[in-house]
């Protein structure tokens, strides 16, 4: 496992959300119950899971990057203002070290999903 498949795995967190939130509702109003959809559901389910605790990990600084950046599509520009927003200007990174920031996340996570277990639910 690499930094960047770790990268492209969080990113797609949204939509493994998205796509858990419809299959639920299909099961919920379906009245012929489809084991393809359990399957799906059930893997979808594994995959979320497994990025929220490896996302469970991170300090807080890493987390709320990671999020802002990988799900959220953010900006440095607007990472550093949301960061002065909710810290204040007391730390005053700029985009370089939110961005090592990030590598450090990524590397700690990568660490933790390269353990043999997970590495079936993950591609």
């Amino acid at each position: 496992m690499t930094v960047e498949a770790v990268k492209e795995f969080v990113k797609s967190y949204s939509e493994l959300k998205a796509r858990r939130d419809v299959i639920d509702k299909i099961q919920e109003y379906s009245h012929n119950k489809d084991n393809d959809w359990d399957k799906e559901y059930s893997l979808i389910a594994i995959k979320i899971q497994i990025i929220e605790s490896a996302l469970g990990i991170l300090k807080e600084d890493e987390r709320k990057i990671v999020l802002w950046h990988l799900i959220d599509g953010k900006t440095w520009n607007e990472i550093e203002n949301l960061y002065e927003e909710q810290v204040g200007t007391e730390y005053n990174y700029s985009d370089r070290t939110f961005k090592r920031m990030k590598q450090n996340a990524l590397k700690k996570m990568e660490a933790f999903l390269s353990k043999g277990e997970f590495k079936g639910y993950i591609n």
